[in-house]
């Protein structure tokens, strides 16, 4: 009879150096690498790295090369592109346990738009196109997270679209606030909710597509009438049932 080789044991995450050893033990608690084996999250780990960003810093500007991608590990991340004119634009809005730069990443491009960290301090892995691509090549189990990640990506994009679409700029606002809600809002009350994204009143105007003053002018109306209220890191929302009866009016 024919003997067989017993099979090759893949890496386990223990054999790797201690930092990347950390890595790989941070990877394995964010919701996008939790089916991953030891195998697959060491190989990931080789070239990934932590990154801590201040508020307002950016993870890559539009137009260096994709050579790598970005998990939010805590914090949000703003996408915004700049119009020929010099305007900001609001592409999206990413959480913790997200990824960023995929798309470019695995086009092997350059960044389409600026990747911000905004709201507080974000920490992230960023991990390298060539672990990336090793990973993929070698695993299954990758590739089905890593086109989740992207439908997650493209969610998140085709919110901006809903809101944007809306119609008036008021109904355009709240289908905004109503996405904050749904995405990073945190019950405190029967009603209220804290949505603790601390967003400008221009990031909020890109956002929407609104002038600045149009949008300052209807919040100011909002927050009299007792619909929401400033607080430090964000905005507590305290009638959500009024936002929702301006969209469905």
């Amino acid at each position: 009879m024919m003997s067989h080789a017993p099979p090759l044991a893949m890496p386990h995450s223990t054999s790797l150096p201690e930092e990347a050893r950390a890595v790989a033990d941070r990877m394995a608690g964010l919701e996008l690498f939790s089916t991953l084996g030891s195998s697959d999250l060491a190989c990931l780990a080789r070239g990934a790295r932590h990154r801590h960003l201040g508020p307002g810093k950016p993870l890559w500007r539009a137009g260096e090369r994709a050579a790598h991608f970005a998990v939010i590990e805590s914090g949000i991340i703003e996408i915004r592109q700049t119009t020929l004119t010099g305007d900001g634009v609001v592409v999206g809005l990413f959480r913790t346990g997200e990824a960023v730069g995929l798309a470019a990443v695995l086009e092997h491009g350059l960044f389409p738009a600026d990747a911000i960290a905004i709201g507080g301090a974000v920490d992230v892995l960023s991990i390298r196109a060539d672990a990336l691509q090793e990973a993929l090549e070698t695993s299954v189990t990758v590739g089905f997270a890593i086109n989740r990640a992207l439908l997650q990506h493209t969610a998140a994009l085709r919110a901006k679209i809903d809101i944007v679409s809306a119609g008036s700029v008021p109904r355009r606002l709240a289908a905004l606030m109503i996405y904050l809600i749904e995405r990073f809002g945190r019950p405190t009350g029967a009603e209220a909710v804290v949505v603790e994204v601390n967003l400008s009143r221009e990031e909020i105007s890109q956002l929407v597509s609104a002038r600045a003053e149009t949008v300052i002018r209807i919040l100011s109306r909002w927050q009299k009438a007792g619909w929401l209220t400033s607080r430090p890191g964000g905005m507590e929302i305290t009638r959500a049932d009024m936002l929702r009866r301006i969209l469905d009016t």
